[in-house]
């Protein structure tokens, strides 16, 4: 913040504002639902998503910037010349970043919902309500889940571009070379610069950064070890989030067979539970999407302009507030579970069917 901080705190000051936005009319729509007519209830979510949008927007535009610093030039230490719409909104990072998130969002959520309400389906509530929950639920996820290969093409191939190391250390890419493989699996040797026990697919790597089987990838090689990233924790990483990633798009294909079809929802019982099991997973993905993108533009906080080592702060208290911080969502947590829990005791239909 000290050296940089005047190139995007704009963003940081947007994002601060969208977030008080989003927590008043959260308030109003949840303390409002028996005082405001249902029309009122209604809009006041609006603002709600707009603001969840507008400081999400600012957030990524920050870590675009990051990963792809734009909009001034340092001086003797300093920035200057700066120019911050350009820094948050004319990265060529941003927009395949923003896109990403957002569909892997709804992804996510589509799986977290639908698995509740997989659970409830097969513990025997097989409601009305609980079918149309599991069909909008499942797809919303099941056409997100697609549409995220295709934006995740996009992105490999920005990364390809603005931070050729980061690609190499997706594979474990030694040595710059032509028709470059991607292993499957693996144990990234830094004395060898070969991925061992992997199992190769041929040309695959060019084809995805390139679209050519036969060019050219950047290896590690080509910068000193000092500016290589992790390279078997970002290898990892990003293997796990494209392994979860196909096995969440084959469930959704799934259901929009049955869907579209046969008119309902699959019938045999492991759709459901694979259902279940594609919640959890979906949120490690996420997380494991973050680790690759952050871990792999290491050791730069700011990519190619300051060194993760140089922006460590020197502040005091640090552990008390992470401590304090951590007994804060504990707390929170504790007490989401003890809600949650009252209000399944009370089946949804009751409660939907009480006037209002």
């Amino acid at each position: 913040m000290a050296t940089l901080g005047d190139v995007f705190c704009l963003g940081f000051s947007f994002e601060a504002i969208s977030f008080f936005v989003e927590a008043i009319f959260i308030a109003i729509y949840v303390y409002g639902w028996d005082r405001l007519s249902p029309r009122l209830h209604l809009l006041s979510g609006v603002p709600i998503a707009l603001a969840g949008v507008s400081g999400s927007l600012m957030v990524l535009s920050v870590n675009a910037w990051m990963n792809n610093p734009s909009g001034f030039r340092l001086e003797h230490g300093r920035a200057v010349d700066v120019e911050p719409l350009d820094a948050l909104f004319g990265n060529s990072y941003l927009w395949p970043e923003l896109l990403h998130m957002y569909v892997a969002a709804y992804i996510v959520v589509g799986f977290l919902i639908g698995g509740a309400y997989a659970w409830s389906w097969l513990r025997g509530r097989r409601t009305p309500y609980v079918r149309r929950a599991l069909a909008i639920s499942l797809t919303a996820a099941a056409l997100a889940a697609p549409v995220q290969i295709v934006v995740g093409d996009w992105i490999a191939r920005q990364v390809a571009q603005d931070q050729p190391t980061k690609l190499a250390a997706f594979e474990g890419l030694g040595h710059t070379e032509r028709g470059a493989a991607i292993h499957l699996g693996g144990w990234y040797e830094h004395d060898t610069g070969e991925v061992e026990y992997g199992i190769p697919i041929p040309y695959l790597l060019s084809l995805l950064a390139h679209h050519d089987p036969n060019a050219e990838v950047q290896g590690l090689g080509e910068v000193p070890e000092t500016d290589q990233p992790p390279i078997n924790v970002v290898r990892l990483t990003f293997q796990t989030m494209v392994g979860i990633g196909l096995l969440l798009a084959a469930i959704g294909a799934v259901h929009l067979y049955r869907l579209v079809r046969r008119r309902g929802l699959p019938r045999s019982p492991w759709f459901f539970r694979a259902v279940i099991a594609a919640g959890p997973l979906s949120v490690v993905a996420l997380i494991c999407g973050w680790v690759t993108t952050e871990v792999g533009r290491q050791p730069w906080v700011v990519y190619g302009v300051m060194r993760t080592k140089d922006s460590v702060t020197g502040a005091d208290g640090i552990p008390l507030g992470y401590a304090t911080l951590v007994l804060v969502y504990v707390g929170l947590i504790a007490a989401t579970i003890w809600i949650l829990r009252r209000l399944a005791r009370i089946p949804l239909e009751e409660v939907l069917d009480e006037p209002r």
